[in-house]
């Protein structure tokens, strides 16, 4: 019988937390040791914050001091609201310089950290002992609950610390009822239970998934796409056009300068969050253009359009190429119906390599959507600058460059966007060098990440063996999601490298994520991405030309909607040997493939589209 994660899940967060803290203690000198507060007036700096480094650890332990752990974000309102409240006020600027450790992580830099002792929002404020265990856990918490708080686990660890022990004792048994979930090998059937999990969730009234507040999902958007190419289920059609349509028409698009703001308070995706978030724009982008090509709606081009206008004029340096994290929520300006006399919201101009990755793929998606050259341009310059200031020599990156440093190397999610961003790009511009470079990053992920005790990939590679009891409510969702991410892309890689170790592997993921996938229904679709790829057989596109000739072939394949395609680009002068191992001439040609269906040479660049196009159709019986 299959124990049920989620219930056990929900009864260890009621709990008081507790945990080990050996947890990423990486070279803190990589890490910007700058605080950013609320633009707003705040005596927030008052405190005195440190750090999360090994020595505010070791700080914490020889004074026998509590830890106030404040997870805080440039770019959330709330977070500001409690600098200037909370963490202005007197009393609680002096209990915490005298009593505690005060601790101040910003989420985008640390997501590490954030993914541990998230309390399931920003901000999150979390009281632990200097060993880890975490006494108490929340969000915004005003001035006087603060207080309370404060005193509250300042009496428990100084009295009744065996209670503390208890609590962790509970907690470990409790876990090692979770290590008996049951997993079983993937396939077709665990597609189709996430389309239906899809329709279980979906607001036919107002589009997008659930009745309450409403966060976008590209990776939904994406999947039921893909699923619909081939089965040409009307009503999935239907979810992808509604909730575009409807995203589109709330109050959660910003149709004055364009792009999308994180969320909407309500179902009718009225009352936004205002902040812009790079990540979120990106996954937007993406699914409106691949509706765009799917279903050829100049609609969806037209927010395609305006939202990377929106990027353009705001997250990014159209000198270097750098990709900037976001903008800030400010209900003043964006509620104004003349926003030109205003000041312009703070742009956190850090490039973090998740985001920019993601939006990489997004403008290389527009780009095939709406025929732009310009947008390519803009995907292919950013990416060189992600190789020249965020790559490491050993293959990976580092998470985070701002003001000529790079910081924080050896994520899970990071490298796989990133690999993923750069498989896109070879796809887009027939450039060895990107498949080279995704290539290095498949070999770092697969060989460094890769855990074959547990048959999954490890989240972050500063991780030490032991981490918290008790993680903070995102990191289950966000190393399933990084798991999720790596296997696609791996799975990705290995179609052009033949990588019998990289298919072993992830075949292995994915046998122990399917127990997962259940537990948060708004990552399901990502699985389900990952299982398309390795589970499906993705159409192969050989590209027999030289030079020009190469770019107009690959812009003609490009046109056409195919979610699951391999590129592969051979040149007649350099590749002869290689084209001749596959039993093709060495004449200018395409040839289009999916499992042992393959067809007749294509010659010219004019046919190659239809030709896709049609092949497609009679691939999946259209």
């Amino acid at each position: 019988m299959r124990i049920e994660r989620r219930e056990i899940w929900r009864d260890l967060l009621k709990a008081f937390a507790a945990g080990m803290l050996l947890v990423l203690l990486v070279d803190t000198a990589a890490v910007a040791s700058s605080f950013r507060f609320s633009p707003r007036l705040n005596r927030a700096n008052l405190i005195q914050w440190r750090e999360w480094s090994r020595e505010t650890l070791d700080e914490a332990k020889k004074q026998d001091r509590l830890i106030v752990l404040a997870l805080s974000a440039v770019w959330c309102h709330w977070c500001h609201v409690m600098d200037e409240t909370t963490y202005s006020d007197d009393t609680i600027i002096g209990l915490l310089n005298e009593k505690f450790i005060p601790v101040r992580v910003d989420a985008d830099m640390r997501p590490d950290i954030d993914n541990l002792y998230n309390q399931g929002g920003w901000p999150s404020t979390v009281i632990m002992t200097p060993g880890g265990e975490v006494l108490d856990g929340g969000n915004y918490v005003p001035p006087d609950e603060m207080k309370e708080r404060l005193e509250r686990a300042f009496s428990l660890y100084a009295n009744e610390r065996e209670k503390i022990t208890a609590r962790m004792e509970e907690i470990k048994r409790r876990r090692m009822l979770m290590q008996g979930s049951m997993t079983g090998v993937p396939d077709r059937t665990d597609i189709d239970g996430i389309v239906e999990l899809l329709r279980g969730m979906y607001d036919e009234k107002n589009g997008g998934f659930g009745t309450g507040q409403k966060f976008p999902n590209p990776d939904a958007m994406d999947f039921l796409l893909s699923v619909n190419s081939r089965t040409h289920d009307a009503a999935l059609k239907t979810m992808v056009a509604k909730t575009l349509d409807r995203m589109a028409q709330g109050d959660v698009y910003d149709r004055v300068e364009g792009g999308f703001f994180r969320y909407a308070t309500k179902p009718d995706w009225s009352e936004p969050h205002y902040e812009k978030m790079l990540d979120v724009n990106a996954g937007l982008i993406r699914s409106y253009a691949n509706a765009s090509l799917a279903f050829g709606r100049d609609r969806d081009k037209k927010v395609v359009r305006e939202s990377i206008r929106y990027v353009q004029a705001n997250l990014y340096d159209a000198a270097s190429g750098a990709l900037f994290g976001s903008q800030d929520a400010d209900d003043s300006y964006y509620k104004n119906k003349n926003r030109k006399k205003l000041t312009k919201p703070f742009v956190d101009r850090t490039v973090y390599a998740d985001s920019a990755s993601l939006m990489i793929s997004a403008l290389l998606a527009a780009s095939d959507a709406t025929g732009e050259q310009g947008t390519l341009q803009m995907a292919v310059k950013s990416g060189d600058f992600m190789i020249k200031n965020l790559s490491r020599p050993s293959g990976g990156l580092f998470h985070s460059f701002r003001d000529g440093k790079a910081s924080l190397p050896g994520l899970l999610n990071d490298n796989a966007l990133f690999g993923s961003a750069l498989l896109d790009l070879y796809n887009a511009t027939g450039n060895r060098r990107y498949l080279d470079r995704a290539g290095r990053v498949g070999q770092a992920i697969a060989n460094r990440f890769y855990d074959p005790k547990a048959k999954r990939f490890r989240p972050s590679l500063g991780a030490a063996e032991v981490a918290p009891l008790a993680p903070g409510v995102l990191a289950e969702m966000n190393y399933d999601l990084a798991n999720y991410r790596a296997a696609r892309f791996l799975g990705r890689l290995s179609r052009y490298t033949r990588d019998t170790y990289a298919k072993k592997i992830v075949k292995e993921a994915l046998t122990t994520l399917s127990a997962t996938y259940r537990d948060f229904t708004p990552s399901a679709p990502s699985y389900g991405i990952a299982l398309l790829w390795n589970l499906g057989e993705p159409v192969e596109i050989f590209i027999l030309a030289d030079g020009n000739r190469v770019r107009e072939y690959v812009s003609a394949i490009n046109k056409v909607y195919a979610p699951e395609k391999v590129v592969r680009i051979l040149s007649l002068t350099e590749d002869r040997e290689e084209i001749k191992s596959y039993g093709y001439k060495a004449s200018e040609s395409v040839y289009l493939c999916a499992g042992k269906r393959c067809s007749k040479p294509i010659r010219g660049p004019e046919k190659a589209g239809a030709e896709l196009k049609r092949f497609l159709e009679e691939t999946t019986g259209k």
